[in-house]
């Protein structure tokens, strides 16, 4: 499909990207190599988050693996997208960021030169190993304003973040490709970047990939076709409007109903008759 083509059916029907976050030399090998047999059996370039120099523990699952960076080499002559998962993937502090939909940040608030360090730190480690950022994904989702401006200096244009339905370019001349989406599930017209963690997948969790690749797989697309359709697009208010319907109905009013239920139920729990 031409990006023209793509650019005016996405405007009238869904599109699929696909994303892995937390990528790096210990993650979950085995669960990582019958996923990707699933992604060339199905022809998907998929969008891995690659963190450069892994300090989180929690993304401590398998022994380093010696030959990483030449598989990222591989990946990314195989056109999946590389995308820069910020620097170390630890957490400096609650900041929610622009995104708002995690508390727990790398980057946001941080001073820009520490900032501006961390990301030529990032960078240095993937240029030493041949690999180019094809795209930014930030951890947790949290950066702020400081980090895009950073990001386009450094030569990186391409953020995978938000809740709108369409990639728009904005002043900074980055695009903005969105990422609304945990699993797969039948949306309205749009670009949906379904994001997945594999740490921790079960046997089952890996057939269900599968089966989906393969129910959604005529929708699915890639990052460099969806660049190509939107790059230069600006955004709406129609953009503005979706996002924010997105998180105050996904991301604000049905967690807090269900915190909202529990309260009430630990409220009225001990004056509750017996039974």
């Amino acid at each position: 499909m031409s990006p023209q083509d793509l650019q005016r059916w996405s405007m009238t029907e869904s599109r699929y990207l696909i994303r892995f976050d937390d990528i790096c030399s210990t993650m979950n090998w085995l669960v990582w190599d019958a996923i990707e047999s699933q992604l060339i059996r199905y022809a998907v370039c998929p969008i891995l988050a690659v963190v450069p120099d892994n300090r989180d523990p929690s993304l401590i699952v398998d022994p380093p693996r010696s030959d990483f960076w030449e598989q990222v080499r591989r990946w990314q002559s195989r056109g999946y997208t590389i995308a820069l998962h910020g620097h170390q993937h630890h957490y400096t502090n609650n900041s929610g960021g622009l995104m708002r939909l995690t508390y727990q940040s790398e980057f946001a608030l941080l001073p820009r030169k520490k900032q501006e360090a961390k990301l030529r730190s990032a960078l240095a480690i993937f240029s030493g190993h041949g690999v180019r950022a094809d795209a930014w994904v930030g951890p947790s989702h949290s950066f702020d304003k400081t980090t895009v401006a950073l990001l386009a200096e450094l030569g990186i244009f391409v953020i995978s973040d938000g809740l709108w339905r369409w990639p728009f370019t904005d002043a900074n001349n980055v695009t903005w490709v969105p990422q609304q989406l945990w699993n797969f599930s039948p949306r309205p017209a749009g670009i949906w970047t379904v994001c997945f963690h594999h740490n921790k997948w079960t046997t089952r969790e890996v057939e269900d990939f599968g089966k989906n690749l393969e129910a959604y797989a005529s929708k699915i697309t890639d990052m460099k076709t969806v660049i190509h359709s939107f790059a230069g697009r600006r955004a709406t208010w129609v953009d503005h409007w979706t996002a924010f319907r997105e998180w105050t109905w996904n991301h604000y009013m049905i967690p807090n109903r269900v915190r909202y239920r529990r309260t009430a139920n630990r409220i009225k729990s001990p004056f509750r008759t017996p039974t």
